[in-house]
């Protein structure tokens, strides 16, 4: 039987998996057949693709950036971002999903701390001080000309987000996509809230900018519809981003 092993981090704990220091983790190999003695994980359909959309992501944005390290690889290593953890474990969960689609989706290096990103997923996510700002992006210029904007612009700046939901009840699966420009990811729930309810407003994966490698916008929005948005991402200032808004549903009933 092939394995891939992967070196891990001193002792770090996620739910029932335990990282011990000077282990190495024999990761097995997809391809081979499963066996009687392999490690059985209890999850839900839905914390499977909270790891599947981890690894779209990852692989998007390599391909994307032209990075010269296996996707794979990736999703198998311990990451700081996720407490020494390895993605394919830790993005089972929401919040951790939610990380590695940031470290992904924002560009940032290919393992950051986790308080850095904690600070972009805080509620309020417009107040986060500069500094967590220099610690992600680094001294990167802002442009000739362009200082750096304080508080109080930060938190009144108007941004594209957009939002996913899939939810199943009553045999029912319900699929939305909605995009929207916003001062925080606060306001854009508060719309869906309004217009879907709060209970599939509360379920909703919220994110700043559009994510085209997401399986649900591959999935719900036209080639069309995307153009159009990525000319509002560029253009939040335009007088007609305050009433910009585009809902797409689908209902598929078993």
């Amino acid at each position: 039987m092939n394995v891939i092993v992967a070196q891990t981090v001193p002792s770090t704990k996620l739910g029932a998996t335990q990282f011990e220091e000077g282990r190495t983790a024999a990761l097995l190999d997809p391809l081979d057949a499963d066996s009687p003695d392999d490690q059985i994980v209890v999850t839900t359909r839905r914390a499977i693709c909270r790891v599947a959309l981890v690894a779209s992501e990852t692989a998007g944005r390599f391909e994307r950036e032209s990075v010269k390290h296996d996707p794979m690889s990736w999703m198998l290593a311990p990451r700081q971002v996720f407490d020494g953890a390895t993605a394919i474990d830790a993005c089972l969960s929401r919040d951790a999903c939610l990380r590695g689609i940031l470290v992904h989706g924002l560009g940032l290096g290919l393992d950051v701390e986790r308080a850095a990103i904690d600070a972009l997923m805080a509620e309020d996510d417009d107040d986060f001080d500069e500094r967590e700002a220099e610690y992600l992006y680094g001294d990167r210029p802002r442009g000739i000309g362009n200082p750096a904007r304080g508080r109080a612009s930060r938190a009144t700046r108007l941004r594209l987000y957009t939002a996913t939901i899939c939810d199943t009840r009553d045999n029912t699966m319900f699929q939305a996509f909605h995009a929207s420009v916003a001062r925080s990811a606060v306001e854009v729930r508060k719309r869906l809230s309004r217009s879907l309810g709060a209970e599939l407003a509360e379920v909703a994966e919220i994110r700043l900018g559009l994510h085209e490698a997401s399986p649900l916008v591959i999935a719900l929005v036209p080639a069309a519809v995307i153009e159009v948005i990525r000319q509002m991402q560029r253009d939040c200032a335009s007088p007609g981003a305050k009433t910009f808004e585009v809902n797409i549903h689908q209902s598929i009933q078993a």
